[in-house]
């Protein structure tokens, strides 16, 4: 029977699983990496996730009488994805989830709605730091992915960025990247990539989007920077710091787009994307996203010491650095601060091997 690889998550928790995905007769079969049959989805029972941005297809399966969990399977091989669309029905997601979403809908509507009355008096703001907890997150992924073409022809120029795709740094990038999403506990899968172009730069978009700009990878003196910096990106995924700034800088048309879900198309989704990454974020938020990411290397992997120095490898008068570094005074306070947090500590695994290290800053010599 056709088999591929896919991600799987199995609706109660966020951890993601790499498993064996098989096309059986009696419907879907999942196999574990060690070869075990872990479930099987009857065909009939194989519903599509509207608005996955990945390649290929997300599917879930209807729920289990009695069953709160949701699993959900990402298939990016196109022909096992056409194969299976010609035995299961895949129409879009019904029952319980969508219940669920268009009551969460409704509800952030109405507290947009009533925020948007008060944005004479409060300020757009805080209006979005208010909205922004409360977009589903399906939604916000959607926002992301409707930002993600708009974020690589800006850096791009003249032709939108390529994702650089060498194959061992790949699979160490999604090591690094695994280990750390597994213990920052998100509410969106994470997607993190490396850009081929020579900034020394990194961000994060709405919906678990996470950029690191080959020119990083390649000042950084260490896998410990490298994790670091990643580290601190998926803090402002955790914090929503993107959504947030978004919703700012999009003003009051595009905040109306997010009450009525209208993210795709438009000049807002524009001009949101090009004011994330030409501004910075509060102090309050960078100190957050510090935190966060000396958690995440304490639990998963890496040196904050890497994080903390970074602040004065790279971000002292480095051509095209980090916004977030360059447009802060307080890189000393920040540096102790981080030490402050690393203290008396216990420390993980290295964030990265050396033979990892080698091949992640050889991840651009093939690109797509």
């Amino acid at each position: 029977m056709p088999e591929t690889a896919a991600i799987y998550y199995d609706g109660l928790v966020s951890r993601r699983q790499a498993v064996e995905v098989s096309l059986h007769p009696e419907g879907l079969a999942i196999f574990t990496p060690d070869g075990r049959l872990a479930t099987t989805w009857p065909y009939a029972a194989i519903r599509r996730i509207e608005g996955f941005a990945g390649e290929g297809l997300a599917i879930t399966r209807v729920p289990e009488p009695g069953s709160k969990a949701e699993p959900r399977l990402e298939i990016a091989d196109q022909r096992f994805a056409a194969d299976l669309a010609a035995r299961a029905p895949l129409t879009l997601t019904q029952g319980m989830a969508a219940r669920r979403e268009r009551r969460n809908v409704v509800l952030w509507a109405i507290a947009a709605a009533a925020s948007l009355v008060g944005l004479a008096y409060i300020g757009l703001p805080a209006i979005a730091g208010r909205v922004a907890p409360l977009v589903p997150a399906s939604m916000e992924e959607r926002l992301g992915a409707a930002m993600d073409p708009q974020i690589r022809q800006q850096f791009g120029s003249s032709a939108p960025l390529k994702t650089c795709t060498n194959p061992e740094g790949v699979a160490a990038l999604a090591d690094l990247a695994g280990r750390y999403e597994r213990a920052a506990g998100l509410h969106v899968p994470l997607r993190v990539v490396v850009l081929d172009h020579r900034m020394v730069n990194a961000f994060a978009l709405p919906g678990g989007y996470v950029y690191v700009m080959n020119g990083l990878i390649q000042r950084a003196r260490g896998p410990d920077e490298v994790a670091g910096v990643l580290g601190h990106e998926i803090g402002h995924v955790r914090y929503r710091h993107g959504l947030q700034s978004a919703i700012q800088s999009g003003g009051l048309g595009f905040l109306l787009g997010t009450v009525f879900g209208d993210f795709a198309g438009g000049t807002a989704v524009v001009l949101a994307s090009r004011a994330l990454i030409q501004s910075a974020f509060s102090r309050d938020a960078e100190r957050q996203a510090d935190a966060f990411g000396v958690d995440l290397m304490l639990k998963a992997g890496g040196n904050p010491e890497g994080l903390a120095g970074f602040f004065t490898s790279l971000g002292a008068g480095a051509p095209g650095a980090l916004s977030w570094i360059t447009s802060h005074p307080a890189n000393a306070e920040r540096e102790r601060a981080i030490l402050e947090m690393a203290r008396g500590r216990a420390r993980s695994a290295p964030a990265l091997t050396p033979e990892q290290w080698t091949a992640l800053r050889a991840i651009c010599q093939k690109t797509e």
